[in-house]
């Protein structure tokens, strides 16, 4: 059971979203990655594109964050096809698995949260558009978490089979 910190508590009544709908959110601010859930009323999927900002001259730098939380969202197509290992879950090994390189989700509500370690702050935002494109890590992300939406199980080959040369 997860208990919601009086931040999280706020947050949540400031975009007037079931504070079920924010789980994915959460879990990606608490523990990082990406998260799914889904109800009878409503689904969602949070995803994280992380940036590195580097001062080469100073040698100093930091992981910027920006984790989107997608209200019943829905992969409106894909482009490309890269090949790539994800392990999701209880799943023992790595599974080989096909994604599209970019993605067009659309979202009924699109809540960004910024994270940036270097001023220790965490900004959200509602995002108007409510159709974004991504490509690479963040497009692979929103795939994989769409797919537990609608099929709940992620399916593949395994590591196992490939050979060691």
């Amino acid at each position: 059971m997860i208990t919601f910190t009086n931040a999280e508590k706020r947050l949540v009544s400031d975009y007037n979203i079931p504070a079920d709908a924010f789980l994915p959110l959460l879990l990606s601010l608490r523990t990082g990655g990406d998260w799914s859930y889904s109800s009878e009323n409503i689904k969602t999927i949070s995803v994280m594109d992380k940036t590195t900002i580097y001062d080469h001259k100073n040698k100093s730098g930091y992981s910027l964050e920006e984790i989107y939380l997608f209200i019943n969202p829905v992969l409106k197509c894909g482009e490309g096809t890269v090949h790539r290992l994800e392990k999701c879950g209880d799943e023992e090994i790595r599974l080989l698995v096909r994604r599209p390189y970019r993605v067009k989700v659309v979202s009924e509500r699109v809540i960004k949260a910024t994270v940036n370690p270097f001023e220790r702050q965490i900004k959200t935002e509602e995002l108007h558009g409510k159709e974004l494109t991504f490509d690479g890590s963040t497009a692979y992300d929103i795939s994989h978490e769409i797919e537990h939406l609608e099929q709940k199980e992620i399916k593949g080959e395994s590591l196992w089979g490939f050979k060691f040369i």
